[in-house]
């Protein structure tokens, strides 16, 4: 069996076993993979733009909005995977703001730690 089948019979088992509200979210979170796809050559924002925290965030959304907020940060793998396991959680039971919390720290940290690779390059 070829590793793409093997990936996509854990994804159906894994959405076999969850509820409504788990595969809408899992669907949202599938959806906005696949709008990071898009390579725009428009200029980007060195700053965060801080775009406003709406009340009662859901963590999908909250992912969103943060990706727009700092656009500096390339969405590479490692990103998508640390975000991906603070969905998980979303899915397991976790309440969306505990999510939305761990989420805008993550977004935080790697904004800082790609300022420190832009003074880094500057300096050289």
């Amino acid at each position: 069996m070829l590793k793409k089948d093997k990936e996509r019979i854990a994804l159906l088992d894994i959405w076999r076993n969850l509820d409504r509200e788990q595969k809408l979210t899992l669907l949202k979170f599938a959806e906005f993979l696949e709008s990071q796809k898009s390579n725009s050559e428009e200029p980007v924002s060195q700053e965060p733009l801080n775009l406003p925290k709406p009340e009662n965030e859901s963590a999908v959304k909250a992912l969103k909005r943060l990706k727009k907020s700092y656009p500096m940060i390339d969405a590479d793998m490692g990103l998508l995977d640390d975000a991906s396991h603070l969905l998980m959680e979303k899915i397991t039971g976790t309440p969306d703001s505990e999510v939305v919390v761990k989420l805008e720290a993550l977004f935080l940290d790697r904004y800082k730690n790609w300022q420190q690779e832009q003074q880094e390059v500057r300096s050289s």
